[in-house]
């Protein structure tokens, strides 16, 4: 018995998304949609860049600038705040002529420095190029001019301090020449000794103003190298990104989606749903081998070398190794709606037949269109005259010619729905089974009558069938408990998917040898022809 983790597997996530594909990419598409409609109706941000080169103003004694992450006298990290301050975004915005507020203007400034230069690179966005080159060129402007104006405040208030200190001492130089005349000996000497000292200081003071003033004049604290120019393009919104966000958010509400319906979702879709609903045991998984199989000899019916086919051929042994204690009258009903109680049915009658069994398969599902197409019966009297009319059962069996050790009796023509939940029903089953070494019998679905609760108190073996894809894990629960409550030996469930039991139930996959019409086909053996022969010759392999 295989028992299943309760945590997912990554091939339950792979199966959802086998599943829900189709909501997950029409979300996808939906997102890419609203992606080109938000790129269509957003509005376009452009951005122009003008250079600036910011040179040293030789004032780094007195302004402390060689300091910073750059090679340079210039701290640009610095020189990057200053163009988005408030005074210079005021300068700007008095260039541009424009009464934005400049602490908003000012936000649409972006700058960078390029890795080893002295360079900034002013970046303005607007809603235009021509507004986007304007302001990157007002912006320019205004940081040169601001810095300009900084530097020579600097310079003129150096300049002013020496020039007054140059001034006292021409004064006490003039004191001292006078001193020099009129004085005592003493004091003349004092004077023309001091005369000499104020004289250098004056010549120091005259030798840092004459430069100061020279720098004043020639100083330039930085230049444009590369004005702005009026973008082509925008640069928001950017369409790859915008397209990707799309589709990725697409994606995510397409998997969210999915994995609602699928949590909203009763039904069970693979085998490991069933083992985590339930402990009883799955005997047979059939539900990933009928794709792509093509039956050999009846229409409906496994490969018997295929895997499939050697799956059921495992289950047809355990009932034989269950026969000493049962096991010869096997029920198999289909929990929910649809063919695959008569796919199971016909599939285990046919491994049981090919190892040389005598096989009875009762067909006791009213709707015996499975039936014929699994097996390719013809139309004909069976089970419903049996219960009706009393007619010998025996006679009415039909014989598939490729399957010497299987009869079959259909469901009939006559109406006898309302005999299958009777008496007579339970009395014909016992009298089967002592007919035939296993007598199998496929029933409606439970979710559509209560034909199988009615003779399950007289099968040996109880095998309930699992849609997947369309049985729910209630609809499995509620058919476990009632047969728990009949005390019916239920070793084991069949698993098989709804949608491939209906196709092979429809006879649309043919298989290569043996079909209708094949001239190579041996002759089905008609109804009350089975010989003695025929029948002694099944080895006892689940004889009591």
């Amino acid at each position: 018995m295989q028992t299943a983790a309760s945590e997912p597997e990554l091939s339950d996530y792979l199966a959802l998304l086998r599943r829900r594909w189709r909501v997950v990419v029409a979300a996808a598409l939906a997102g890419l949609v609203l992606a080109a409609v938000a790129l269509v109706l957003a509005p376009k941000t452009y951005t122009a860049t003008t250079s600036v080169q910011v040179r040293p103003t030789g004032l780094a004694e007195l302004t402390g600038e060689r300091i910073g992450r750059t090679n340079g006298e210039v701290n640009l990290d610095t020189e990057a705040q200053v163009v988005r301050s408030i005074r210079v975004a005021d300068a700007a915005a008095r260039l541009l002529g424009t009464d934005e507020d400049p602490v908003r203007l000012r936000e649409r400034v972006d700058v960078t420095v390029p890795p080893n230069s002295s360079v900034l690179d002013i970046d303005y966005s607007a809603g235009s190029p021509t507004a986007a080159r304007a302001g990157s060129a007002a912006f320019a402007d205004a940081y040169l001019a601001h810095r300009r104006d900084e530097v020579t405040d600097r310079i003129d208030g150096r300049l002013a301090a020496l020039r007054a200190r140059a001034e006292d001492r021409y004064e006490t130089l003039e004191d001292l020449a006078a001193a020099t005349t009129s004085g005592k000996d003493a004091t003349r000497a004092r004077a023309e000794s001091r005369i000499v000292s104020v004289q250098d200081e004056i010549s120091d003071l005259n030798g840092e103003i004459t430069p100061l003033s020279s720098l004043r004049d020639s100083m330039e604290p930085g230049q444009v190298i590369s004005p702005a120019s009026a973008p082509e393009s925008a640069t928001a919104p950017r369409v790859p990104v915008w397209l990707a966000g799309g589709l990725m958010l697409g994606l995510l509400a397409g998997l969210s989606l999915a994995h609602l319906g699928e949590r909203r979702d009763p039904r069970l879709h693979h085998t490991r749903d069933v083992r985590r609903c339930t402990p009883t045991p799955v005997l047979l998984d059939l539900a990933d081998d009928l794709p792509g199989g093509a039956p050999a000899g009846l229409s409906g019916l496994l490969p018997p070398a295929g895997r499939g086919g050697q799956r059921v051929n495992s289950l047809a042994l355990t009932l034989g190794a269950r026969s000493a204690v049962g096991g010869r009258l096997v029920l198999v009903p289909g929990v929910s709606t649809g063919p695959s109680a008569m796919f199971v049915a016909a599939n285990l009658a046919a491994a049981l037949a090919r190892m040389n069994t005598d096989v009875l398969l009762v067909c006791a599902d009213p709707d015996g269109t499975a039936a014929q197409g699994l097996l390719e019966l013809p139309t004909g009297p069976g089970l419903a005259e049996a219960l009706a009319a009393g007619a010998d059962p025996g006679r009415m069996e039909y014989r598939p010619g490729r399957l010497p050790g299987l009869r079959v009796l259909r469901f009939g023509e006559r109406d006898a729905v309302d005999l299958l939940q009777c008496a007579s029903m339970t009395h014909l089953l016992r009298t089967l089974r002592t007919d035939a070494e296993c007598v199998v019998v496929a029933t409606a679905p439970l979710a559509e009558r209560a034909d199988a609760q009615a003779m399950a108190a007289v099968c040996d073996t109880v095998l309930p069938v699992v849609d997947l894809g369309r049985t729910g894990a209630a609809e499995l629960a509620a058919a476990l408990r009632v047969f728990a409550a009949l005390d019916a030996d239920l070793p084991g469930l069949v698993t098989v998917r709804a949608e491939d039991t209906a196709a092979a139930a429809a006879g649309r996959t043919p298989g290569p040898a043996g079909a209708a019409g094949d001239p190579d086909r041996p002759a089905e053996t008609p109804p009350g022809d089975v010989s003695a022969e025929d029948r002694s010759s099944a080895a006892p392999s689940l004889r009591n």
